[in-house]
This record gives C-alpha cells, structure tokens and sequence, in this order.
C-alpha cells in the first residue's frame, strides 16, 4: 500500500491513501484510492453552498437555501456525485505525483464508495506514456561532415568578419564590372511593350552574385562599365508573386550608373580592436578556430544524432498514442498564436502569406506534433538504455557550473548565476543538462562515422513550420525587388 501524504492533513487524517496501483495491460494502469472521511465530509458541505448559490427554488433566497430542501428537490445522490466530483478534481494531480506513473489523457473514473461520512473509493484508469523497444542502431554508418577545421574555412571566416568592416570604393571609369561588385543601376522592365509592377527602379544597390534578383539579370550587368546601358531579356520564373506573369517574356533596359569594389582591412592590431581583446594576430586566429571547432562539432553531431533518431523513428514498433500527439498540437498551435499575436497577425493573415488552406495549416501542425513526440520518446528510451554509461558524477556537473559561469565577464552576472546554483530546480538542470551531452556522445560513437557530405535523401530533415518571426525577417529582407516580389518596394522609389 502506498499512502500519500503532501501536507493535507486535516485533523490528524489522511487526505488520500493510494490502495493499490498496476498496470492492467501494455500502456495502461489502474488506481484504486480512498479519499478520507473528513476531506470528503468538506466537499460535501462545499457542495450544498455552492448549489444554493445557484439553484432556482420558489420561496428561497439564493445561497440561503438549507440542505434538507437541496435534498428533497435534487436527491441526495446528486449532492454527493458533486462532492465526489470535486474531491476527485482536486487531489488528482497530488495523487498522480504519488503515484509515479505519467498519464497522457485524462483518467477514466469509477466511483465504487459514495456514502455520507464515510471515505470516498474510486478507481482511475489511465493511460501511460509508451515505452519504446529500440531497435538496433548500434554499428549503423551515417554521414556527417569532417571533424578537423580546415585553413581554408578558417579564412574564410577570417574574410567574413573583414566584409563586416570593409568600405566601398568607386573603381576607375574604364573597369568593368565584376561579381563582387557593388552597382547602382536604373532598370525599366516591360512585358508586351507594358511596364509592370515591380519591374522598374532608379538608383538600385545591388551586389552582383548575390542573387537579389534574377540570376540571368544579375550575370548581365558583369562586364558593364560606368555610363553604359543594354537591353535584356528575361523569362519570368514561376517563383514570382504575381503568378500571372510566370512564363512570360520580360524585356529589361539597364543603366550602370556607378561601380564600387569592396575593400577589406588587414588582419592587423589596429583591426582585431573592432573584435575583442586579443594579445597578437596570432592568439585571434587560435581563439577564433577553437570557436570553429566547437561549432563544426555542434553540426556534426547533430547530423550523427538526426540520422540514428531517423534510424530508430523508421524502424521501431510503437504506435504515438493519439491523446499525445492531440497535446502536442495544441501546444505547437497556443506559440505560433502567441508569436503572431506578437507581430500583429493571425491564423487567417498567416495562411494567405503561404497560400495553404486549413486542411494544410492542420496537416503541418500535425505532422510536427508527431516528429516532436516520437523524438521525445525515443530519447526517453535511450536515456534508459544508457542510464549507467551517462549518469553525471560531481565533478562533470562541478565542470558545466563552471563553464557556465565563463559567459559571464560582470561580476554582478556571474554572482545572479551563483545563487541560482544554489536552487534544487538548478541542480536537476544541471543534471539533466549533462546528462543529455553524456548520451549525445555516447550515440555518437555508436555508430560508423563517414566522414563525406551528407545526402540529403540519408538525412531525417525537419521541416520547419513557419513562423511570424521568420515573417519579420523575410518583410525586411525583402525591401528590394526581388524574383518572387510582385509589388515595388520603398527602396526603388526615388528618395
């Protein structure tokens, strides 16, 4: 027998005795509980108040109505259904703590003792969260990239963060013009001898290569010089807004109005001021490939580990249970409100920018309900599966405290960090933190690793759900007229 306890003592009673508990079946258990005489005798008198406060009954005031007259016109089973129903709804959530079991729908109830004074018996029958039998995945080769950062990706990255400073400076009257190259153009673009929306701008920044607009139209402007025009012709790709010209023949006139080459900075003392505190060239380029490398093995793992969840996800038996899945929509669907609340959308503006229907809205919403439940379960089943070979000792939590607290260069930050340490919530995130990098790791020599580019047909992809803030980025990217734009945006007007 198991009694639960929780600190609901009334008058020297228990609250709540947990009689028995098993599981009937795969996935599935049963409670039997007794609900104390005195917590019970509570609600019933919970019960009768809050009838009178809403029954109708001829000569009585609301809320004044005695329990004899409740009884005579509802029954007083009807009172102890109430009462019975509100102890149930009260201390099921402690009971099912107590319990360790972890339903994922709603129990089915069954009263078996309902009598005035004396202890409340009913039985819960629930459902539990599947338990998955992995199948093998151990010795299975997947792709993943090389793990070494090579000197080219160094510079690379070196070259990257040199663009982020670099100035623009105009090239000699006679240069041509190269990819790479920054432009200022007018264009005027016609259909059937008829501008359109969306195919005219003066004084266009464009980097060519960057495939801001057509490719075919971009390639045209190299080997252009200062002053000079031309005439193209482009074929609309069917990625365009207004579908209403896709296919058709567009003619453009291009006018190269000015040409400006990027120059970077060298990679010397006076530059890495802009980056950091560093003592030499020399201890930048270690830093910053050690930061490569920590990212590069970041990416690499999560190929290893999406390939071997993929694997299992493929190959297990287990059916998602329905109610998990129902609850994982719900939730995916209460952010994405909130996230369009926030940049001022709705489901009905969200689906017109994607151009999908409800059918399709539900269809997406599901399929990622599904993927996130399988993922959680299958990693519950490996967390179980490697539970000896990834519990954290002192001194791997004692590490991650401390590179933790690194991030931190304010003392007043890292002493925020320090007392939050000291919480037990602290302490099973912790725990549960290094435990998750023990498994990841543990997955990962599992399996034979082939150092090439992955296939993407190899690759369990996770096909992301829009949302409103991916919208915001792509409304500010946006700005200039694009390939899939059908409408002028403000920076081709004049100014």
């Amino acid at each position: 027998m198991f009694e639960g306890r929780r600190g609901r003592d009334l008058g020297g009673f228990l609250s709540y005795t947990i009689k028995s508990k098993k599981k009937t079946e795969k996935n599935k258990a049963k409670l039997g509980i007794e609900i104390s005489a005195g917590f019970y005798k509570k609600q019933v008198g919970n019960a009768y108040r809050e009838i009178s406060k809403k029954a109708k009954i001829p000569g009585f005031r609301k809320g004044k109505i005695p329990a004899h007259i409740i009884d005579s016109n509802f029954g007083k089973p009807y009172v102890l259904q109430e009462a019975a129903s509100r102890s149930i709804s009260e201390l099921y959530p402690e009971i099912i703590d107590d319990s360790g079991f972890k339903p994922i729908d709603y129990p089915k109830i069954n009263i078996t003792h309902m009598e005035e004074g004396k202890p409340l018996g009913f039985e819960a029958e629930i459902e539990l969260e599947p338990e998955i039998n992995l199948p093998k995945y151990k010795g299975i080769k997947v792709n993943a990239m090389p793990a070494a950062v090579s000197d080219d990706e160094l510079q690379d990255q070196i070259d990257n963060m040199r663009k982020n400073f670099a100035s623009l400076e105009p090239v000699e009257d006679s240069a041509a013009a190269v990819e790479g190259d920054f432009v200022t153009i007018d264009f005027n673009g016609k259909i059937d001898g008829r501008e359109f929306e969306g195919g005219s701008a003066e004084d266009y920044s464009l980097e060519i290569g960057s495939k801001t607009l057509f490719p075919e139209f971009e390639q045209s402007i190299t080997g252009m010089k200062k002053s000079e025009s031309k005439k193209i012709s482009v074929i609309m790709p069917e990625n365009i807004g207004n579908r209403e010209l896709t296919g058709k023949k567009a003619e453009f006139e291009i006018s190269l109005k000015e040409i400006k080459k990027r120059v970077l900075p060298e990679l010397d003392d006076d530059f890495l001021k802009n980056l950091g505190k560093y003592d030499s060239v020399d201890d930048f380029k270690d830093q910053l490939k050690e930061r490569l490398q920590e990212q590069k093995n970041n990416q690499r793992q999560s190929m290893i580990i999406g390939q071997i969840i993929g694997h299992i996800s493929k190959n297990m038996k287990e059916t998602i249970p329905e109610p998990m899945i129902k609850n994982s929509m719900e939730r995916i669907e209460r952010e994405m409100e909130e996230g369009l609340k926030k940049q001022k959308m709705n489901k009905q503006s969200y689906m017109k920018a994607l151009n999908i229907t409800d059918e399709q809205f539900e269809k997406q919403i599901r399929e990622r309900a599904e993927r996130e439940v399988s993922d959680y379960l299958i990693f519950k089943a490996l967390e179980v599966s490697e539970a000896s070979a990834i519990k954290p000792s002192t001194e791997e939590i004692e590490k991650e405290k401390e590179k933790l607290l690194s991030r931190y260069e304010k003392e007043e930050d890292k002493k925020k960090i320090e007392d939050y340490f000291k919480k037990d919530e602290a302490m099973v995130q912790l725990t549960e933190t290094v435990k998750r990098k023990k498994l990841l790791k543990k997955l990962e020599s599992n399996v034979k690793v082939i150092e090439e580019a992955p296939k993407a047909d190899n690759i369990e992809e996770k096909k992301k759900i829009w949302t409103p803030e991916e919208e915001k980025a792509k409304s500010q990217k946006g700005k200039l007229w694009t390939p899939d734009s059908g409408k002028e945006k403000s920076e081709d007007k004049d100014e």
